[in-house]
């Protein structure tokens, strides 16, 4: 897309929220707005009770006429309205806005998307503009660090913080669309290196998912339970982008078994360090006697991630399986090399295509080349996605992309020092 385009997206005139401002705003939508919801919800079952409930006719018609409202809110904020789907424009609009959308946040040139389930994530994405334009800041925030993007990012996150307004005020349950914006936002204010914002939308989150729960309805999709589950690592070395340990308990409460065998771990490998230490240069330290527990417990669990064959909980078992060995080989001996491959093929097997900032903070990479052996196609194959994805970020103004997986790293000394010392002589010292 030329850079025409790219303002035909984002101009609209409007005025541009401050980062300060619109972190204010988000705050506010949370800790106000939802409270207001609940209120909202209590009175009407209040009611309920005394006999005035909602035909399903009467519901329908509200529903429309909050949609309505969304799409009229969106319209007068955004030039980029989605087409409505009863238009005779519809499918060639939507699978040009569609496109061009993939190329904005996902740098993906495919004419049409094939695989059935990244369809439905992209149909997901354009189902309300709520979520696309949470997309949209998410894509503007990475797309370059200079004023003009990020001042773009604010500006579709506004967007998005109003539309939310919106449906909160008009849905009884949130929909998953509204689940899905709240997390592309949380992924924002992460790839913003903002913690404080961060949390605030995670706290978000989970009071959504407690409206669904409470009415019937699953707390969240399954992509973004999967996504969850596969930030596993990221929670460990300190850089969390959707896991959450409310959330986790929330879906290990209500008996989801992937959550459920996650949910310890990662405290269990804290009782770990503790009794053991982390070594500096990969061999055990001197033992207390309290090690039997949590590494029991650490066996039984990567163990049981072995019997789920769903890719996102394959690449986080193998991924923690690598870090643990890189850690404490002598308490976790594997063949590195073949866990490694093994995670290689787990990541290949995900349906849908990464933007390359999601890579550049996804440490299954990092372990991944860490764990394969020299001159294999899978070290190769680590290899050639790290250096992709760096090069696209340096192209756009970036001048450090792999800032959040250092800092990450800087938790964990030993693999740091091993990324490092490949890193550079894979790229000629260029880290």
């Amino acid at each position: 897309m030329n850079q025409q385009g790219l303002i035909f997206l984002n101009a609209t005139g409007a005025p541009v929220l401050s980062r300060a401002d619109s972190r204010q705003m988000r705050a506010h939508i949370t800790k106000s707005n939802f409270a207001k919801r609940r209120q909202r919800a209590s009175q009407g079952e209040t009611k309920g009770n005394e006999g005035n409930k909602q035909t399903p006719q009467q519901a329908l018609h509200r529903r429309k006429r909050c949609q309505q409202k969304s799409q009229r809110t969106a319209s007068q904020a955004n030039p980029t309205k989605l087409p409505s789907r009863e238009s005779p424009q519809y499918v060639p609009s939507m699978q040009l806005l569609v496109r061009n959308f993939r190329y904005l946040v996902f740098l993906d040139i495919r004419p049409t998307v094939q695989d059935p389930v990244e369809k439905a994530w992209f149909d997901l994405i354009t189902s309300e503009p709520v979520v696309f334009e949470a997309s949209l800041a998410g894509g503007m925030r990475c797309w370059g660090p200079d004023d003009e993007s990020q001042q773009n990012a604010d500006l579709h996150l506004s967007r998005a913080t109003k539309l939310l307004v919106d449906r909160i005020s008009c849905e009884q349950v949130p929909s998953d669309a509204m689940i899905g914006a709240v997390m592309t936002m949380a992924f924002g204010e992460r790839m913003a290196d903002n913690d404080e914002a961060w949390n605030v939308h995670m706290e978000g989150l989970i009071k959504m998912m407690q409206q669904r729960r409470h009415h019937g309805a699953s707390s969240l999709p399954p992509v973004l339970r999967s996504l969850v589950a596969l930030d596993l690592m990221n929670h460990v070395l300190g850089f969390p982008r959707f896991y959450h340990p409310k959330v986790v308990d929330m879906l290990s409460s209500h008996g989801d078994q992937v959550i459920s065998t996650l949910a310890p771990i990662s405290t269990n490998i804290s009782l770990l360090k503790t009794a053991v230490g982390a070594p500096e240069t990969g061999h055990v330290g001197q033992a207390s006697h309290d090690v039997a527990g949590p590494l029991e417990r650490l066996r039984l669990a990567t163990h049981a991630l072995r019997e789920f064959n769903e890719p996102y909980i394959k690449a986080t078992s193998r991924s923690l399986e690598v870090y643990l060995n890189l850690l404490w080989p002598l308490l976790f001996p594997m063949d590195l090399h073949s866990v490694g491959t093994e995670l290689k093929d787990a990541i290949s097997e995900f349906r849908i295509k990464a933007c390359p900032y999601m890579d550049l903070t996804s440490p299954h990479y990092i372990l991944g080349l860490l764990a394969t052996a020299n001159d294999s196609e899978a070290r190769s194959w680590f290899l050639e996605r790290i250096q992709g994805s760096v090069q696209v970020m340096r192209q756009r103004g970036w001048s450090d992309p792999l800032s959040l997986m250092k800092k990450g790293l800087e938790h964990e000394p030993h693999i740091h020092h091993l990324f490092r010392a490949l890193w550079g002589d894979e790229t000629n010292g260029a880290m």
